[in-house]
């Protein structure tokens, strides 16, 4: 395989991880949303002491931080995909049937390969290299 083709699959592959690390944090997002919804209505309905009422609200600043830290990660990334993601992603796709395509040729070209002698009467090596020598 060719180092373009490669090198063009590895850059499909990063595009199609940075859409599947857009789903994963919104999805961690919303995860620890509900976590938060989820203590939140204990909290509501449950009837609780100041120890277990400290762990309720550790546990919500503890939610709230890991949803912040997805919720930055998740700007970011669609900062990249909005800015340079989504304008080249066709061209990309174009770029790598293309270099495929080529490289599909190169490779059956090769295969297939015939060489015409420009000085030498034939290709046979038994007629180029008789092996009539003298050994010494």
């Amino acid at each position: 395989m060719c180092r373009a083709k490669r090198y063009t699959e590895q850059l499909l592959e990063i595009y199609d991880k940075i859409n599947q690390d857009l789903e994963y944090f919104k999805y961690q997002i919303q995860e620890y949303q509900f976590l938060e919804q989820d203590v939140l209505h204990m909290i509501e309905n449950e009837k609780f002491n100041a120890a277990e009422g400290c762990l309720l609200a550790n546990m919500i600043k503890d939610a709230r931080i890991k949803r912040r830290y997805y919720k930055d990660e998740l700007e970011t990334m669609i900062n990249l995909k909005k800015t340079f993601i989504d304008k080249n992603i066709e061209h990309l796709k174009h770029t790598y049937e293309s270099v495929k395509r080529q490289d599909e040729i190169l490779l059956e070209l090769k295969r297939n390969r015939v060489y015409r002698p420009r000085v030498l009467k034939s290709m046979e090596l038994k007629i180029v290299v008789p092996l009539k020598r003298k050994v010494i």
